[in-house]
């Protein structure tokens, strides 16, 4: 299999593997709260499920990384290392300013999970275009 097949059935897995985590998180989510709120073994049976397909998710995604050329390894490598700075920064410091009240809401884990993934996609763009 050339280098390109082996990315694109990696990509593909990839997809697959994320997709059934977002699904399984969202029937976990939102079954818990609208289905079956009293059913206490569902729900714990839910979680299992969610973590080990993201579980599976990761190693999908450490392979596919394992795959990339050493530069595309490189802007990946980057991104997630700028991702977790503002992780730990930005989560810390979001935590805060609601313990503190500096904020009126409650700091949700939703708002850290979008700016994450914002973080890590303008990351990995800024980091391609600069070794064009």
């Amino acid at each position: 299999m050339s280098r390109k097949q082996q990315l694109k059935k990696l990509t593909t897995q990839l997809a697959l593997w994320t997709s059934l985590w977002v699904i399984s998180t969202a029937v976990a989510t939102f079954g818990s709260l609208l289905v079956w709120p009293e059913h206490y073994a569902v729900k714990v049976v839910l979680l299992l499920i969610n973590i080990t397909i993201g579980a599976v998710m990761i190693n999908v995604n450490r392979r596919y990384i394992l795959a990339l050329d050493e530069l595309q390894q490189k802007v990946f490598l980057q991104a997630m290392g700028i991702t977790l700075g503002v992780a730990v920064i930005g989560g810390i410091t979001y935590s805060l300013a609601d313990i503190t009240d500096v904020i009126s809401g409650d700091a949700e884990i939703s708002v850290l999970i979008m700016a994450l993934g914002i973080t890590y996609l303008i990351s990995i763009f800024v980091g391609m275009r600069s070794y064009r």
